[in-house]
């Protein structure tokens, strides 16, 4: 099984002839280790580098990704020396589980034009003894294209070589000089790389140094400094986001994403699922949500896969969803749905990947998406099922189940009830206006409804309440997240489609 979520996507791609239809692109995750990274700081760092790394590769498959460090000094370790030094965690990878595996290695200076400097000598496969890692080469598919996305909190030009902060060349830190990037100008029109900064900047010195390293693209338009040789000079807006912490937000996600990775197909996907242990294997959960094709555009398939985030290989699980609009689907996820993946395969953490594929004109594009429901870092965990076997009939939680059988265009004929909920929706689907129903537990609390991206439409705080009056009407057509959070601080959760 060793490889064979490359080998699977890879087969899959080349069966509906996909191979040219998009450009894969070489991602380098560069992170500041400097001194000023506190622990939180790198703790927040890995959280957003993870996700990105997600959308990375769910962007296309043939992306690849690549975790570099740099600092001056060895992480909690003794120094000889310090002096500009890199760590690069693996190779150019597509394997979800090794691309999310680092760790902080090292510490001290900021010395991000130097150590861009050496990320060149890997990729150029040169040797340098300041490249500390066991993998010192960065071996680029040469078809590919290249990006650049950093995390710093570095200083425009502070300090010494062993401590000091630079965003620009430590030895011509000249302002508005055209030396001071030359590394980054060099990677710009030689190498063709796109730069992302996600940059806690200290002053607006260092604001406008970083946002002239980040290339045109993305949502910036305050000030940068002047740069005469960048490919990008006096274009705005920049792929530069100043923050107050390092914990990017969905929407900057998004927009990295489609600024560096070619998507040329237009097309978009979002799915959801709300993790609760063990899938479909203990109780019936939805994999559902929505998706966006440019016009003229052939839809083709949805392919759901697993994908272990021990090992990172991946299965194809059987997914033929309920579609209540022309680019909505939703589908509960039963035992039988996982039949596919050997039986001691199923040990360990889990994420789901949905695969849409489509035609505009001759060509055949795709795009992926992981889970966007923020929950924890996994969607399934077999280690906490239950000793149901996959043929015995599961212990359902949701008041609804969808019969097979039915009529698969009329939704609330599909709809069986099951177990008592927490709470009763009325009517759902809904033109807006609807009815929610507590039980006793949720008489005293606070609901929240949010669209498939997270926006929130509705926030009501309620006390001794039965039931609830609704009316998110002014909202588009879709599905909704409904979260009732009791006073006991119990969660709930339900899905309404609006018509």
């Amino acid at each position: 099984m060793k490889k064979i979520f490359l080998l699977m996507v890879m087969a899959f791609l080349t069966s509906v002839n996909v191979l040219n239809a998009q450009t894969p692109t070489d991602f380098i995750i560069c992170i500041d280790n400097s001194g000023s990274i506190s622990a939180q700081r790198y703790n927040e760092i890995s959280v957003s580098a993870k996700k990105l790394i997600e959308s990375i590769l769910a962007c296309n498959p043939k992306n690849r990704v690549a975790v570099t460090h740099y600092g001056t000094g060895l992480y909690v370790q003794s120094n000889a020396t310090y002096n500009p030094r890199i760590y690069i965690e693996s190779d150019f990878t597509n394997n979800l589980v090794t691309a999310q595996n680092f760790t902080r290695r090292l510490d001290v200076g900021d010395h991000f034009h130097e150590a861009l400097g050496l990320i060149g000598m890997a990729l150029d496969s040169n040797f340098s003894a300041d490249i500390v890692s066991p993998q010192t080469t960065l071996n680029k598919n040469p078809d590919a294209n290249l990006a650049v996305i950093l995390f710093t909190d570095g200083q425009r030009s502070a300090g010494d070589l062993v401590s000091g902060s630079y965003l620009v060349n430590y030895y011509d830190p000249t302002l508005a000089d055209p030396g001071a990037f030359k590394n980054v100008s060099v990677f710009k029109k030689e190498r063709k790389a796109r730069f992302a900064v996600v940059h806690i900047s200290p002053d607006s010195y260092s604001t406008e140094a970083a946002a002239s390293i980040a290339s045109a693209g993305g949502s910036y338009t305050g000030a940068v400094e002047s740069n005469t040789d960048d490919i990008d000079f006096g274009i705005l807006p920049r792929l530069y986001f100043g923050k107050s912490d390092f914990l990017l937000d969905t929407n900057e996600i998004l927009e990295i994403t489609k600024n560096v990775c070619d998507n040329s197909g237009g097309g978009s996907l979002e799915m959801f699922y709300e993790p609760n242990g063990c899938g479909g294997l203990d109780s019936v959960q939805s994999v559902f949500g929505s998706y966006n094709l440019p016009l003229g555009a052939n839809f083709i398939s949805l392919k759901l896969f697993i994908v272990s985030l021990t090992t990172g290989d991946m299965y194809p699980v059987s997914y033929s969803p309920t579609y209540p609009s022309p680019t909505q689907f939703w589908q509960w996820m039963y035992p039988a749905d996982f039949s596919s993946v050997p039986a001691s395969a199923m040990v360990g953490k889990f994420k789901f990947l949905l695969m849409l594929t489509y035609e505009v004109g001759p060509t055949t594009y795709h795009t992926s998406s992981w889970n966007n429901y923020n929950f924890i870092g996994y969607d399934i965990n077999f280690d906490s099922c239950s000793k149901v076997a996959p043929q015995q009939t599961p212990k359902y939680k949701k008041e609804y189940r969808v019969d097979k059988n039915a009529d698969p265009n009329n939704f609330k004929k599909n709809l069986i009830a099951e177990s008592a909920p927490q709470f009763k929706i009325t009517p759902n689907p809904t033109n807006g206006i609807f009815k929610v129903i507590l039980n006793k537990d949720l008489e005293n609390g606070s609901m929240q409804i949010t669209d498939l991206l997270g926006n929130v439409v509705y926030n009501k705080t309620h006390t001794n309440s039965k039931e609830i009056n609704v009316d998110i009407s002014a909202q588009k057509e879709g599905i909704y997240l409904i979260k009732i959070v009791s006073d006991k601080n119990k969660i709930f959760t339900e899905k309404i489609i609006k018509r």
